[in-house]
């Protein structure tokens, strides 16, 4: 059937956008928890002035890609005629968030505005993240749906991207160090 320019093939596919929609929400009200019990309980970790002014350039920067996504859409619209949904509706959406948030991540990580001057780096953490990671990759490879396979192919990149970004700038910091030391 079609509705309000929508297409929507079977039930399964209307249900599986609705379940995802209602996974995205559900995790976005973990991760707002877990923000305000971790600032509640690490009051002693602060960023310094050089951190906060660099979260700020990277904030613009996820900013700037942003608006530059929104363009492209824009015009891609425009000259086509037709509302881009190359997958299910809001995969779009999604992912341009995930490469905003990308570039704002990227930004801070190799910055040093990403951790706090007080809190180091947990290797458990980035171990937990790629298990996350890996998970997402076997639920591209078994998951039979399109919409379901760019989704989690999608977030499955998004999180190995930034888990290797922290390790590599983590390798580039231990060999500072070890410059710095030597002189």
């Amino acid at each position: 059937t079609k509705e309000k320019g929508l297409k929507i093939n079977s039930p399964r596919r209307f249900f599986m956008t609705l379940a995802m929609g209602i996974g995205l929400g559900f995790a976005l009200l973990v991760g707002l928890l877990i923000w305000i019990v971790a600032k509640v309980s690490n009051k002693n970790c602060k960023y310094d002035e050089r951190q906060i002014a660099a979260q700020g350039k990277a904030y613009k920067a996820g900013f700037i890609a942003f608006i530059a996504w929104e363009l492209v859409e824009f015009f891609l619209e425009l000259f086509t005629g037709e509302p881009l949904m190359p997958f299910s509706p809001g995969s779009l959406k999604a992912i341009e968030m995930l490469v905003c948030l990308l570039v704002y991540l990227e930004f801070s990580i190799f910055t040093d505005a990403y951790f706090p001057t007080g809190k180091p780096f947990k290797k458990s953490w980035c171990f937990i993240m790629l298990l996350l990671a890996a998970t997402y990759y076997l639920q591209f490879f078994t998951s039979k749906d399109k919409s379901d396979k760019v989704m989690v192919l999608a977030v499955g990149i998004f999180i190995t991207i930034v888990m290797v970004s922290i390790i590599i700038k983590q390798i580039i910091n231990k060999k500072a160090e070890a410059k710095e030391i030597e002189e």
